[in-house]
């Protein structure tokens, strides 16, 4: 949901330069920012750096969502990257932090060498061609200090409805199983990815509880429609809308 083009030598697009009026505030406008902002903490609960100063950069920022979250969990050293000047006005309203607007994100990265404890990505390499996602989280790699993190958060295929995100975008480009997205990472020079299960609050509420049940049931028919199609097979870990994936830079 959130832009991110200008990977190699080219210009940005209008779809991109027009992405909140002709996409994303038809899709967000309504929701509510503060409480979309604090789900993130449903994915981000082991992968964040201890040090609340360390830079964090989140590239393709769009409307400062998940700024916000690092700022109201106390990190100060944040900062937002954005193609869209639009997302990135809008990003302005919502957070105290630079957001950087840039026509090329390479140029960026390349530019601010071992710069970032973690980097973050929410909803951006799906819309990366694949001829250019190699040299896209390269060059996110050099901007990591040795040792620091890259949180790649997408949405996944397994799902039932996923074509569905694949297709209601425009400037999607692909969509990841656990295995391309690893595949990618380790093809990128990154080590050790792992994949960071949704921790949902527990809320003892019968609306709550019901949706939890069928959740699992969903996901379990799901699981045995995998082993019906594709016995012997590597079937998908879990069902999950989204995969989330950290992995570091030695």
């Amino acid at each position: 949901m959130n832009t991110i083009n200008g990977l190699g030598n080219e210009p940005k697009n209008l779809c991109f330069e027009r992405y909140y009026d002709s996409f994303y505030r038809g899709l967000h406008e309504w929701r509510d920012f503060q409480k979309i902002s604090m789900g993130y903490g449903e994915w981000y609960y082991d992968c964040l750096p201890p040090d609340k100063t360390a830079r964090i950069l989140d590239i393709g920022c769009g409307d400062g969502k998940f700024l916000f979250y690092l700022q109201q969990k106390g990190f100060t050293g944040a900062e937002g990257l954005e193609l869209s000047p639009q997302m990135a006005n809008e990003a302005a309203k919502h957070v105290n932090c630079p957001i950087h607007a840039v026509d090329n994100t390479i140029d960026f990265l390349c530019e601010k060498p071992a710069s970032f404890q973690t980097i973050t990505m929410n909803d951006v390499l799906e819309h990366v061609p694949k001829s250019e996602t190699i040299n896209f989280l390269s060059a996110v790699k050099v901007a990591l200090v040795p040792g620091g993190n890259v949180v790649v958060n997408v949405p996944q295929v397994a799902g039932f409805t996923s074509m569905y995100c694949r297709y209601n975008d425009f400037t999607h480009q692909t969509i990841f199983t656990e295995m391309s997205l690893k595949q990618v990472l380790s093809l990128s020079g990154y080590d050790h990815v792992r994949f960071i299960n949704e921790k949902w609050p527990l809320k003892l509420t019968p609306r709550h509880l019901t949706y939890r049940l069928a959740r699992w049931v969903w996901h379990l028919l799901l699981r045995s429609i995998f082993f019906v199609e594709q016995p012997g097979e590597i079937h998908p870990k879990n069902f999950q809308i989204r995969l989330v994936a950290s992995a570091t830079r030695s």
